[in-house]
């Protein structure tokens, strides 16, 4: 299976270059392969989560209050830590291997299919899991389906199904080459997924992005709404950011509450306190203790450093941190740098990872000591020797380093994936 797959791609790639597939037609893509799967999502209720942070650990609260209120949950995220299993879960848990392999080898000829659509160009994997993430929730009884877009909005994969429900995380500036190089142009995108008529719940945004989403709400005659930072007591995930991702699930929950759901405030309260979501502020070591987060943009990363001047006074506090080389780089080390005593550079086992030179030279840049240690494993065991019982070592900036520490520590076990040959 992975051997043809990894065929494909090759193949995908040769034909892209030949004839660019135009990243707009991506619904259209994923909505023919929908189809061509029987239309799996025609009868089953989406919500689909969009923004550029807070959407993975949104998308987990809501799956874990629908879950505890007695619903059939599916749940669609992106990118995957160690497998891509972990992307496709029923009441919380992974597609199993059998069922994957499954369907994807039923999705495979569907895929080299596409090589063939001269109207639309080849069909990318994002949109082949996407369609299978849908066939498997349609096979397995789902009855509602958490559905995270991928880095986009109007032109994402997601947007080829019709949600009950649309939520919209914080916009900020990230995939700008993808994008658009202003937060109006990114919420354009984002917001042009905004189906007519739709219901909008929406996160606090910056003033530049809402009016953006005001207005094509406005053109759409979506009904639209803000939802307010949330306190839940004894919230499973940490961070005062978190808070933010909690009201916004609660504005989902009154929203379907509004159509009839029934939604007991028990189940939500429990919803919220068990859930849980790996890879954000999540401690996975102690003496030193060891935090991983995927932060990997500069408002994720001021996210993560708030939560660490608020929640941890250990010292000293050493980063190791590894990023994608199209990430803002300068702004990712400035919101950290004034927490840091020291910083490792690492490579994530990434075939668009940063060099770790230049992530050095800019910790150097803001007075923090740092040197390049190429492999995570051995990044993470000097961490922690440096750092000492007493301090802190926190491994952040990609979920593939957050992905190779966990793996490290015994945590988990990667599963074989084939890298895509071209992106995206």
């Amino acid at each position: 299976m992975l051997e043809r797959l990894e065929s494909y791609l090759h193949r995908y790639a040769a034909r892209k270059r030949a004839f660019p597939n135009h990243p707009r037609d991506s619904p259209r893509r994923a909505r023919r392969l929908l189809d061509l799967l029987g239309a799996p999502d025609r009868s089953l209720p989406v919500i689909q989560v969009i923004g550029t942070k807070g959407k993975g650990s949104t998308c987990a609260m809501l799956e874990s209050i629908l879950r505890a209120a007695g619903r059939r949950t599916g749940l669609y995220t992106s990118p995957h830590l160690h497998s891509p299993r972990e992307r496709i879960r029923v009441m919380g848990l992974p597609i199993p291997r059998p069922a994957f392999s499954g369907g994807v080898c039923r999705l495979l000829p569907l895929l080299e299919g596409s090589l063939s659509w001269d109207d639309l160009g080849p069909a990318t994997l994002f949109e082949g899991l996407t369609a299978l993430a849908l066939e498997h929730f349609a096979r397995h009884g789902v009855e509602v389906a958490v559905v995270e877009a991928g880095m986009g909005g109007r032109s994402d994969a997601t947007s080829a199904l019709t949600p009950l429900l649309t939520l919209l995380t914080p916009f900020s500036l990230d995939h700008q080459a993808y994008l658009g190089e202003t937060l109006a142009a990114i919420a354009a995108e984002k917001a042009g997924a905004i189906p007519p008529g739709g219901r909008v719940r929406s996160a606090p945004q910056p003033a530049e992005a809402w009016e953006v989403i005001s207005r094509r709400c406005r053109e759409v005659g979506a009904d639209l709404r803000l939802a307010e930072p949330a306190h839940p007591e004894g919230l499973g995930l940490a961070g005062r950011h978190q808070e933010r991702n909690a009201g916004l699930a609660l504005a989902a929950v009154e929203a379907l509450c509004e159509q009839g759901w029934e939604l007991p405030e028990e189940a939500v309260e429990r919803g919220l306190r068990e859930v849980r979501w790996p890879g954000r502020l999540e401690v996975v070591a102690g003496g030193p203790l060891t935090l991983v987060d995927a932060a990997h943009n500069p408002a994720a990363a001021q996210a993560l450093a708030e939560a660490l001047r608020e929640n941890f006074s250990q010292r000293p506090r050493l980063f190791l941190l590894g990023c994608s080389a199209d990430k803002d780089l300068a702004g990712i080390v400035a919101a950290l740098a004034p927490l840091a005593d020291a910083a490792l550079s690492v490579r994530a086992r990434h075939y668009r990872a940063a060099d770790p030179q230049v992530l050095a030279a800019l910790w150097q840049e803001h007075g923090v000591p740092a040197e390049v240690v190429p492999e995570v494993r051995e990044a993470l065991c000097r961490a922690r020797a440096w750092a000492g019982p007493s301090g802190l070592v926190c491994a952040c900036g990609s979920f593939f380093v957050v992905a190779e520490v966990r793996e490290a520590l015994g945590l988990a076990v990667r599963e074989a994936w084939p890298e895509p040959v071209v992106w995206p």
